[in-house]
């Protein structure tokens, strides 16, 4: 018997260079999964809740204000009405947080501004919407080519979550209307009249 030792007993051992690339390959391909989440997320978002896909991160963050702020029964004060168009803001006073409700063409719409990204005035948050107020009106006044109209307050009476909506009672004068209001799209989804005396609560 030969003493040659057998071809087919013979072993390499495992090279540190393929195994360091197979390492940062594997790492490679973690980071891209990682990388795609975000995008994957954002696909299904824009899908899912008919927007635009580089609008789908403002939307989110709105969605997560309206979440913060959903105990505020917000009072909004008309800024401006021109036309058919129609601005009011409101503030919660436990957050800070500004609503911003724009109204017109048969479509409502709110947009929220976080009060941690505002440059903080001296005065309290209520002086810093009537600062807002009495801006929006100067400016409006120097148009003399657009007609003012004062619009009346209006107020949110209750809400309540329904699935991706709230359903609002919002007070304007001395008529209420129950709005559904998409979370995700800031938008009006539904609107009707309702009698002020029996819109609240929400059922």
């Amino acid at each position: 018997m030969s003493d040659a030792p057998s071809l087919l007993n013979f072993s390499h051992p495992a090279h540190p260079v393929n195994r360091g690339m197979t390492v940062i390959k594997l790492l490679v391909l973690a980071v891209s999964v990682a990388a795609a989440v975000p995008t994957a997320r954002n696909l299904y978002f824009a899908w899912k809740n008919d927007v635009p896909f580089n609008q789908v991160d403002h939307r989110l963050a709105q969605a997560a204000l309206f979440e913060k702020n959903f105990d505020c029964k917000i009072e909004y004060r008309a800024l401006i009405m021109t036309g058919s168009e129609k601005i009011d803001v409101g503030t919660c006073k436990k957050t800070g947080d500004i609503s911003i409700r724009v109204s017109g063409n048969n479509q409502v719409n709110y947009e929220w501004i976080a009060f941690d990204r505002l440059p903080k005035p001296k005065s309290k948050t209520s002086n810093l919407v009537g600062l807002l107020v009495s801006r929006a009106f100067a400016d409006e006044l120097m148009q003399d080519d657009k007609p003012l109209v004062v619009a009346q307050d209006a107020s949110v009476l209750c809400q309540a979550k329904s699935g991706d909506n709230i359903i609002r009672v919002v007070q304007t004068g001395g008529q209420c209307t129950r709005e559904t209001v998409s979370i995700f799209r800031g938008a009006v989804e539904k609107s009707e009249s309702v009698p002020c005396n029996t819109a609240c609560p929400i059922k």
